[in-house]
């Protein structure tokens, strides 16, 4: 038996929740109702769909199967009531966004204050992760563009290229290489490194930089994304090269940045699908980053 979108809503309230009360206060409901809903969709599917583990609900293998396609309707359905609010309200709507965490926190911040000055009516929903992450979202319709690092090409995505960055060296402030104006990777190579991603753009590019200059990279962390680093830095756990990007934004009192003497580009680009031109909205965002 099929499930209707109620349904798919009820049992992704329930996994964020962990409990048909928690569930209930989610979706604004009661929690007769949730748990009444519940047991249709199990009397529907024949299967018990939840365990009860030390008061929480736990989701069954059948769920956790099923959890990730609902995560998405759930996104879907918010972007219909997007362009829906948009057709019944003038000058209303939203603007959904994907970006990756370094363009997130120090480019599109204020990017967004100058379109909400011209469209102090508009939602902007604003979502981060890693690139695969994004790309999938701007290709599922999630968000109507993305803001990535090093995509040049792809067979589904408009690549418009923004501008270029460059890759720098963050270190403790009482480290020995930060007395030193510029650093090299002979410089970093002795010392404990924190990896911005083995299998990311930022982490492939430091791993490859250091190959071709016959250096090894001594890992001690590997992290998702240049924040992360800058915070195990700060802590003192290593040195890393970070973009750019989240370098100008730095707020840990223990944390240096030196420019690399070997130079290791970021091209920044932003995305639509193929199949869906930007909208009038989305065109303007694009205007004003590129300003």
């Amino acid at each position: 038996m099929a499930l209707n979108f109620r349904q798919t809503e009820i049992l992704w309230a329930i996994v964020m929740a962990g409990s048909s009360s928690g569930a209930a206060r989610l979706l604004n409901v009661s929690q007769p109702a949730v748990s009444k809903m519940l047991s249709q969709i199990e009397a529907q599917l024949g299967s018990s769909l939840f365990e009860r583990v030390r008061g929480k609900l736990q989701p069954t293998e059948q769920v956790r199967l099923l959890f990730d396609e609902i995560a998405k309707a759930q996104k879907i359905m918010r972007r219909v009531n997007d362009i829906a609010d948009s057709l019944t309200k003038e000058g209303g709507g939203a603007l959904s966004l994907a970006s990756i965490p370094s363009l997130a926190y120090a480019i599109v911040p204020g990017v967004i204050a100058r379109f909400r000055l011209e469209n102090p009516e508009i939602v902007v929903r604003l979502e981060t992760g890693a690139v695969p992450e994004m790309i999938e979202s701007v290709l599922q319709g999630e968000a109507e563009l993305g803001l990535l690092v090093m995509l040049t090409d792809h067979p589904l995505l408009t690549v418009l290229p923004l501008f270029e960055g460059r890759m720098l060296a963050a270190l403790p402030r009482n480290h020995p290489l930060a007395v030193k104006p510029l650093v090299s990777l002979a410089d970093l190579s002795p010392y404990p490194h924190i990896l911005v991603g083995s299998r990311m753009p930022f982490g492939m590019l430091t791993s490859s930089a250091f190959e071709q200059a016959g250096l090894p990279c001594r890992v001690c962390a590997d992290v998702t994304n240049s924040l992360q680093a800058c915070a195990l830095v700060d802590a003192g756990v290593g040195v890393a090269l970070v973009d750019e990007f989240t370098a100008r934004n730095l707020s840990w009192l223990n944390v240096v940045t030196r420019p690399l003497k070997e130079k290791i580009s970021l091209r920044t680009s932003i995305v639509h699908s193929r199949n869906r031109p930007p909208g009038p909205l989305a065109k303007r965002f694009i205007a004003l980053l590129r300003q």
